[in-house]
């Protein structure tokens, strides 16, 4: 595990899906992601990044409020309006700028831990995170045990 700052993520031509969602629904929305690529004939150039922004406990378990980012290798500003999807948005650049970026290789199980150490970080440092932690695989491992992860938390570049 390695924690930088000062970091930022650029993405250009970005399909952005932002709704509420339990495990189930997030892996439909993924395949639904899937087959609209395919239908507007775009590629995903990254592996999708997702965040969230909040989870809420119902009867039938947590509902997460999240967003799905996956960069894309054109511009479907006006096929995605024509649609009229909703959640759906297009991004023509995506930045995070002055970020605290973890990046965690190994085990998923470990994760949550890597993530505690980077909050820990930014709390002993008197950091002010800004924005919610964006997940950014760097694989697509067969194996849990082979993640590659990037943890980026975008953080006030204003020292008080």
């Amino acid at each position: 595990m390695e924690i930088k700052t000062e970091e930022n993520l650029q993405m250009k031509n970005v399909l952005s899906f932002r709704g509420k969602l339990d495990q189930k629904a997030l892996m439909e929305k993924r395949q639904e992601i899937d087959d609209l690529m395919k239908k507007l004939g775009v590629h995903a150039i990254h592996p999708a990044i997702t965040t969230t922004f909040g989870v809420e406990q119902t009867d039938k378990g947590p509902v997460m409020d999240m967003e799905i980012l996956v960069p894309i290798d054109r511009d479907i500003s006006h096929e995605l309006a024509m649609a009229k999807l909703p959640g759906y948005r297009f991004k023509p650049l995506f930045l995070l700028a002055n970020a605290v970026r973890l990046h965690h290789v190994g085990n998923e199980a470990s994760l949550e831990s890597s993530i505690r150490e980077l909050y820990k970080f930014i709390q002993v440092r008197n950091l002010r995170p800004i924005t919610t932690g964006y997940n950014i695989p760097q694989n697509d491992p067969e194996d849990p045990k082979d993640l590659v992860i990037d943890i980026m938390v975008g953080v006030d570049p204003n020292i008080l």
